[in-house]
């Protein structure tokens, strides 16, 4: 049994943040800012905000949440280090989640295979698998969110499979996955929501913590920027 909690749950991976709030008498509030990862500037606003409809404080959180990626480098960091910074403040305890798997947890009952996808750019995505045995069972991680080539992990979707993710806005993504039915890649069901990332959260409730500091982006490789600056350096 879930002990009461209030709980502060916040995704800033994509192209929007995304913030659920879940009371210890078990209501729960979500919201989102707008597209543009303007991340810097809305996403304290929005948790502000969604605190004050919860009619909560700061110091009342008990534990915050915050997806790792993987998805934007910026976005990743400003929400980690929002998250840690209220989780000090409020003495609250502090776990991460993947992201990936808050978009998974979108999917209908029924689809018993499921694929998130985000755009890595440079030919690669981010990829994620998870099951279910039976329509309405658990939905299960097959494993770690990985970065692969994007033909090649087209080339593994069978059309058995039910692929979300943001990734599906990037027509070179859609374009490999010809095959599949049509999907609308503006349609919410491809990101995360404060529900979802609430979800996650309450997980971590039934573990050890782990130490602030051991949380850590969810990269899967260095940043562009970074692979630029070690050639100028080599040069000679």
């Amino acid at each position: 049994m879930t002990p009461p909690a209030n709980i502060l749950a916040l995704d800033a991976s994509g192209d929007r943040s995304t913030v659920g709030v879940r009371t210890a008498a078990g209501a729960t509030f979500e919201a989102e800012t707008d597209a543009g990862r303007k991340h810097g500037r809305d996403l304290i606003p929005c948790v502000r905000d969604l605190l004050r409809a919860a009619g909560l404080r700061p110091l009342d959180l008990d534990l915050v949440a915050v997806g790792l990626g993987p998805g934007s480098y910026t976005g990743m960091r400003i929400g980690l280090t929002a998250a840690r910074t209220l989780a000090y403040a409020a003495g609250a305890r502090l776990s991460g989640f993947d992201s990936l798997e808050a978009v998974a947890r979108n999917a209908p009952a029924e689809a018993t295979r499921v694929v998130v996808v985000g755009d890595a750019q440079r030919g690669d995505v981010y990829a994620a698998e998870f099951a279910r045995e039976a329509p309405g069972g658990p939905l299960v991680a097959l494993g770690p969110s990985r970065i692969e080539p994007l033909k090649a992990w087209a080339a593994g979707v069978g059309p058995d499979v039910l692929v979300l993710g943001p990734g599906l806005r990037s027509a070179a993504i859609r374009a490999n996955l010809a095959g599949l039915p049509d999907v609308d890649p503006d349609d919410p069901i491809h990101r995360p929501a404060g529900r979802r990332l609430i979800e996650l959260a309450l997980r971590a409730l039934d573990v050890p913590a782990v130490p602030p500091d051991d949380l850590r982006p969810n990269y899967l490789r260095r940043s562009a920027a970074e692979d630029q600056w070690d050639a100028r350096a080599s040069r000679p």
